[in-house]
């Protein structure tokens, strides 16, 4: 076989770190410019949650509390527990500095989102120059790593996009620390990956550590392939004190969070609930024409593929038509150089793994393998093939460039075989291919759409493969491979620029309800109570609504929501009853109408109770209290023996709440006989009693609320949430970083007097 014509004139175009970073930089405000011009905002959980969550941390924090606990979601909930939360995220905790009028503006948060995407990208990009490549490859690297499929779809993921921001930054650091055994690096990537994991998504944690394990592995095999494994012991120990510092520099978010989890909603998942979210194998084929079957986004949604309509993010994991082509590519060097081959590894094995029960791998996982049990949507760990396939372009790049340089009828033979499988993938899709899954009644459409996405896939490739013929003969090859760049960024923009430029403008959607809620609030001028906003599918405020207007609600949403919020009683009024809820909602479907409406049968925030039953078993706990029997005005039910007797003769104690913060309650309270302060409060681990100053244990009662034994007389009585878990875990974090600098001190120290 002829080898064909060296093309020694053909090099690789230098460009600047500086050049590179801004590239990066500029790529991504243009593809987010209707968010960062407020055109379009930020959907979804964005809207729902993260907002809320963001909005009340850094108000709380801005005016000197720290929020341990909210009272004003789930009629009081932990939230500095709940490692979504976030709270001690380097990043987040900046945000405290923008709170103005009470409010922290979404924009803020949004911008905060868009230079995660951007540190993504420019630290991709560093990365790549640590495994060799160069600036133009490392340059295209950071470029489909930070506007990947992944990282679009998710962009409304806060918690997401905070922590994989960091991933490429932890992997360097991570690879220096065992490679030249440095305890410098191992510390501070240690800190960077556990400020990554304060960023508040244990999944995305997993995965990074799971991928650290894979690369730590892969260099000590070839290093005993070598013969290099003098050093092995010693960097064995660096990886493990990698993770260890990271864990400790956590503990002030990991203790809370582990002392919440089995109270949690999450503290189980089957495996049945684990598969949800999960690839198909069909969907393999979105990897080349990510629309295939439809899409969800701002706009709505298409979707018509296996599962509900949020599994398009979930198992979005597309690149784009330039980057596959570099990845086809970078095969060329498979046997020459080693990360290729452990990149292709790790992308296929987060693939085969995303595939869950279609597959052996997360069977196999789940069950055997601690962590891997405690989650959803596995088609998440797609971000270690996005990862690993972005750095595979990067390599791509550079093995292109040697191609043409060397064997310029090779690189003809692959982009023919790219554009023969192209047009193959068009026809196969034009005649219906994978389309029968389909409901009969949208087929057409389907069809239609389906065809549509394929017409694009087809017109890019086309278009790349003329601008790598083009590069090959010689023409310019940096304004060429600028194109290319060009062209990688264009189909990214077809792909995801509307995905998530919604039309709610997150300040105008919980101004909606201004004028309902100032009723609220001047109503609790006076007294203390919760409001009901929600009814089956009828909801009149957001969810999370208390956390924006500092309102005292029902209502929230978490996914660590506690188990036990709603006591077991005979109908909903009864347990609004309970819960203190003064204003519930009404509907009038009738005339398509709804209000809040005050009821009188609501108990008070605090009362006392003279009577008491000891019920150990859960079950007929709530046997006991959906009884209609039941009188909670009357008698209180605990789980544990309070040791406190009482004669049951009724008194008519009044207790007065004279402050009430979020990890405070103080309350003057008067009684003739000893009783039960009762507290339409929610029970949970670390809240505390002082009566008269003497600390004064706090039961659970009437299945999720509070109640404290009280003698007769008149006392002070104050409530603190102050948990050990969090204790525990401040001291271990604070511990952490004095030896953190202690130690990168003496090192430094010790340099200078070499």
């Amino acid at each position: 076989m002829k080898k064909g014509k060296t093309n020694s004139s053909i090099t690789l175009p230098h460009i600047k770190d500086w050049h590179a970073v801004i590239a990066i930089c500029l790529l991504v405000a243009i593809f987010f410019r209707d968010i960062l011009l407020q055109k379009a905002f930020f959907w979804e959980d964005f809207l729902y949650q993260f907002y809320p969550f963001r909005n009340f941390a850094a108000v709380s924090l801005a005016g000197g509390e720290l929020p341990l606990w909210n009272p004003f979601t789930f009629s009081g909930t932990p939230f500095q527990a709940d490692i979504q939360s976030a709270v001690f995220y380097l990043p987040n905790l900046i945000l405290t500095l923008f709170v103005s009028g009470g409010k922290l503006n979404f924009y803020w948060l949004e911008i905060q989102i868009i230079l995660h995407i951007m540190l993504a990208g420019v630290s991709m990009y560093y990365l790549a120059k640590e495994f060799e490549l160069p600036n133009f490859a490392a340059l295209i690297t950071g470029v489909v790593f930070s506007l990947s499929g992944f990282m679009i779809t998710h962009a409304i993921h806060q918690v997401i996009i905070c922590q994989v921001a960091w991933f490429p930054l932890i992997v360097l650091l991570f690879r220096r620390a065992i490679l030249q055994r440095s305890i410098t690096a191992m510390i501070i990537g240690g800190i960077v990956l556990g400020n990554a994991i304060l960023a508040g998504f244990p999944q995305v944690s997993l995965y990074i550590i799971l991928f650290l394990f894979f690369y730590f592995l892969f260099e000590l095999f070839y290093a005993w392939k070598e013969n290099l494994l003098s050093g092995s012991l010693k960097r064995s120990a660096i990886a493990a004190g990698f993770i260890l510092f990271a864990i400790a520099f956590t503990a002030i978010q990991l203790l809370p969070t582990i002392e919440l989890a089995p109270l949690s909603q999450r503290a189980t998942i089957t495996y049945e609930k684990s598969q949800e979210g999960q690839l198909s194998w069909q969907q393999l084929i979105t990897l080349i024409i990510p629309k295939y079957f439809g899409s969800s986004g701002a706009q709505g949604s298409t979707y018509w593929g296996i599962g509900a309509y949020w599994v398009y993010w979930e198992t979005c994991f597309y690149l784009g038509t330039p980057a596959l082509i570099l990845i086809i590519f970078s095969a060329i060097k498979f046997r020459l150089n080693r990360y290729i081959v452990f990149f292709f590894g790790v992308g296929i094995f987060s693939i085969l793994y995303a595939l869950g029960d279609n597959f052996i791998l997360h069977n196999f996982f789940f069950h055997y393998i601690p962590g891997f049990d405690k989650f959803r949507s596995v088609g998440r760990i797609t971000l270690l093939s996005t990862f690993s396939f972005s750095l595979l372009a990067g390599f791509g790049a550079q093995a292109l460039f040697e191609l043409i340089a060397n064997s310029s009828q090779r690189m003809r033979q692959m982009m023919i075989g790219v554009a023969v499988v192209t047009v193959i993938l068009f026809l196969a899709t034009q005649a219906g291919w994978m389309q029968n899954t389909a409901d009969p009644r949208v087929a057409g459409q389907i069809h239609t759409d389906s065809v549509d996405a394929s017409i694009t896939m087809l017109i890019i490739s086309f278009i790349a493969i003329g601008l790598l013929f083009f590069i090959s003969r010689r023409y310019s090859v940096l304004l060429l491979l600028s194109g290319y760049l060009i062209l990688q960024f264009i189909d990214i923009n077809i792909f995801g620029f509307t995905q998530n430029n919604g039309d709610i403008n997150p300040d105008e959607y919980y101004r909606r309800t201004e004028n309902l809620v100032q009723y609220v609030r001047d109503a609790g001028k006076t007294e203390y109570f919760r409001v009901n906003s929600r009814r089956e599918n009828t909801m009149i405020l957001d969810r999370n609504q208390g956390m924006v207007d500092r309102i005292f609600m029902m209502e929230g949403y978490t996914p660590l929501s506690l188990q036990r919020i709603y006591p077991p009683v005979k109908d909903f009024d009864r347990a609004c009853d309970l819960l203190n809820a003064k204003f519930r909602l009404v509907v009038d479907e009738s005339n398509r109408y709804m209000n809040l409406a005050p009821s009188n049968t609501y108990l008070p925030r605090a009362f006392f109770v003279y009577k008491s039953t000891i019920i150990r078993n859960e079950d007929s706990v709530s046997a006991y209290m959906m009884d209609p029997n039941f009188d909670p005005r009357s008698i209180v039910v605990f789980e544990d023996d309070p040791h406190f007797k009482i004669d049951g003769i009724a008194g008519s104690g009044n207790v007065t709440i004279t402050s009430y913060s979020l990890n405070n309650i103080s309350l003057r309270a008067e009684t003739p006989n000893d009783g039960f302060l009762v507290l339409s409060e929610i029970f949970y681990p670390g809240w505390v009693a002082y009566i008269d100053g003497l600390p004064s244990p706090v039961y659970r009662a009437n299945w999720s609320l509070r109640a404290i034994p009280v003698q007769s007389g008149k006392h002070e009585i104050v409530l603190r949430f102050e948990p050990e878990s969090f204790r525990r875990g401040t001291w271990i974090t604070l511990l952490t970083i004095m030896i953190s600098l202690a130690v990168i001190i003496f090192i430094q120290i010790k340099k200078k007097n070499k």
